[in-house]
């Protein structure tokens, strides 16, 4: 069991951030060639990817019985699609140097993995990073759920993991939360009802990208046999901070706070219970629009 388990962590951070097999580019450097501000316009995808990401399959029903002993421990993947507008962005000239003509787009990190040679007055030229090529943004995460106590069910996740040379480097996510029955205190409601909150930390690298999130949600669901489809209306917030070297003045650190986002999150799911087995699909309509899947054991 330990070791199966071990392989669900390592699926979940393989997954993260949708790596390629193929490319071996280093974030950290990337982002080393850019100023703070184009390392925000290089990064501009990222923060709706991930909102959209961390912030979904959190909670798949709305039933909270309010005593009794039940948990279930799985693997939720979600996935956003990804605008094809963001695989690009205008960068600001830096210090020395000056486009011409000026305007010409370059890669953000979801964008063509060549580097973008700009040119500039004088016949110079400026050399910008490419990015990985994403049509798509997968997330994957362990979840354990613990209940339940005067109608409150705990909610966590958390994993850590370096998979040899990823892309990203050291890969760690951690989450607490709860959900809080609403149907006990409203006898005879046709739906079951759960309001719920879910905290997570998410980071890249050593220090290299320091993100926040928080969901709060009402879901509502009912039983019809086996299948259970549940709807919630919440609200995201994220928050990412980024921090990296600076390769053009060696020895200079870099620190960028990307802007805030707070965006409704609309979900509509089912979820199917086979004994100990617990399978689920959702659709969510938050920062950038997704799906998730999800296979946990327990009761």
């Amino acid at each position: 069991m330990r070791p199966r388990f071990a392989g669900i962590l390592v699926l979940a951070a393989t997954l993260a951030l949708g790596l390629t097999a193929t490319a071996r580019a280093d974030l950290s450097e990337k982002l080393g060639a850019l100023t703070g501000e184009n390392a925000k316009g290089y990064l501009g995808p990222l923060p709706g990817a991930l909102s959209g990401t961390l912030n979904s399959a959190i909670f798949q029903t709305g039933k909270v019985p309010k005593t009794g002993v039940s948990f279930t421990l799985g693997v939720h993947v979600m996935g956003v699609n990804l605008k094809d507008e963001d695989r690009t962005f205008v960068p600001v000239d830096p210090p020395g140097f000056t486009s011409s003509p000026p305007g010409q787009p370059v890669s953000t990190i979801t964008g063509d993995t060549k580097s973008v040679g700009v040119t500039g007055q004088g016949g110079t030229q400026f050399n910008y990073p490419g990015g990985f090529d994403q049509s798509t943004f997968t997330l994957a995460a362990p979840e354990l759920t613990v209940g339940s106590f005067m109608g409150t069910r705990a909610v966590v996740r958390w994993f850590s993991a370096e998979i040899g040379k990823s892309d990203y480097g050291k890969l760690e996510l951690f989450g607490i939360g709860g959900q809080h029955s609403i149907s006990q205190y409203v006898p005879g409601l046709p739906l079951d009802i759960a309001a719920g909150v879910f905290y997570q930390t998410f980071k890249i690298g050593d220090g290299l990208l320091d993100t926040k999130a928080l969901h709060l949600d009402v879901t509502g669901s009912k039983s019809f046999g086996l299948i259970q489809p549940y709807v919630a209306i919440g609200y995201d917030t994220f928050k990412m901070d980024v921090d990296y070297n600076s390769t053009s003045n060696p020895g200079e650190r870099v620190s960028v706070s990307m802007d805030d986002k707070s965006n409704a999150h609309f979900t509509v799911g089912a979820q199917a219970s086979l004994a100990i087995v617990k399978l689920h699909a959702e659709f969510n309509a938050a920062a950038n629009t997704g799906a998730a899947i999800g296979l946990s054991f327990g009761l």
